[in-house]
């Protein structure tokens, strides 16, 4: 064992050499491995270690990506969103850091951050497939400004699809749902989340069109497809959470309140739409203090992000008002 330990080492050693020209950085050549074996927490401290002893490395930017990566698992977003953003400093000119500052946003709901996370991207790495589904993503996602929708379509138009980059296509129809064709994309996005192996965000996309329709039967089949697919996704577990404060059949806050509380943990209390709608699944469910507390920490998040977010300003001006009685 001794021995092929030894021998794993100096393959090592020599793959880095190779890659990067330098002096290896030990402690990233260690975190790598607990890395690949999901041992992320170990994996973090020695990548922090290595930053901290070489940050001029050339290897500096994959460690900073792979230690932001095991933040991001760990659900301690806050740090993985500074560790992306110091990466756009250390590389402006590289798209991945970017790439994965955007995901990470949009997983948060923090749209209006990704916008302008993509514009500065744009402007300094070349457009692609996948930068242009972002930056889309990102402005639908939104709700962006005509401003917004008007870049999103320059940068759709350099961009030529041949049914090669799937989310690229649903981006762009999702795009043309805000605009004059919207009954047009409606259909053709249903044709696409309807598919056995539809697109995750096509499926996704068109339950909530279903929901806002009031297609509470539909919009849970589709959602629960996506739930097999990614089971701690924020966004399927809070629309589920939604589909059941409907009037109806389906009305459930108190397992409203339990799918509003996994969409919380899945943002790390981070989403402002995860807290809104949990806060309205307490108030369903008559728990008021409850709302009051997780409207409160929404209010706080919003005083920290791009974007105007007044449905929390409304749940929390409600609960204020309420009487002590009441809550």
């Amino acid at each position: 064992m001794l021995f092929a330990g030894v021998i794993k080492s100096v393959r090592a050693y020599r793959q880095w050499f190779s890659k990067w020209r330098c002096a290896p950085v030990r402690t990233w050549i260690a975190a790598a491995e607990l890395y690949k074996q999901k041992r992320f927490e170990e994996a973090a401290a020695l990548y922090r270690l290595g930053l901290s002893a070489r940050p001029k490395s050339p290897a500096a930017l994959n460690a900073m990506l792979d230690l932001s990566h095991c933040l991001f698992r760990m659900k301690q977003f806050e740090e993985a969103e500074q560790c992306l953003r110091q990466a756009t400093v250390l590389a402006p000119h590289e798209a991945e850091a970017y790439i994965r500052l955007a995901r990470l946003q949009l997983w948060l709901g923090h749209a209006a951050e990704a916008v302008w996370t993509m514009r500065v991207c744009l402007q300094r790495v070349s457009v692609d497939p996948e930068l242009a589904t972002l930056f889309v993503t990102a402005v639908v996602e939104s709700n962006g400004s005509q401003a917004a929708i008007a870049q999103a379509h320059s940068v759709l138009s350099r961009i030529h699809s041949d049914g090669g980059f799937p989310r690229l296509d649903v981006a762009r129809v999702r795009l043309g749902l805000l605009g004059s064709e919207g009954a047009t994309c409606r259909d053709e996005l249903s044709k696409v989340a309807s598919l056995d192996r539809g697109p995750f965000e096509a499926v996704v996309a068109f339950a909530e069109i279903l929901l806002r329709e009031g297609r509470i039967a539909y919009a849970r089949h589709h959602l629960h497809r996506a739930l097999v697919v990614a089971p701690e996704h924020p966004k399927v577990l809070r629309l589920l959470a939604s589909l059941y404060l409907r009037d109806g059949e389906s009305f459930t806050p108190e397992y409203s309140v339990q799918l509003g509380v996994k969409a919380c943990q899945a943002t790390g209390w981070r989403g402002i739409h995860e807290l809104l709608t949990l806060a309205n699944a307490y108030v369903a469910a008559g728990d008021k203090v409850a709302a009051l507390l997780v409207a409160t920490k929404a209010k706080e998040m919003v005083g920290r992000l791009l974007g105007s977010y007044p449905e929390v300003e409304r749940l929390e001006r409600l609960l204020q008002d309420a009487s002590p009685a009441e809550l």
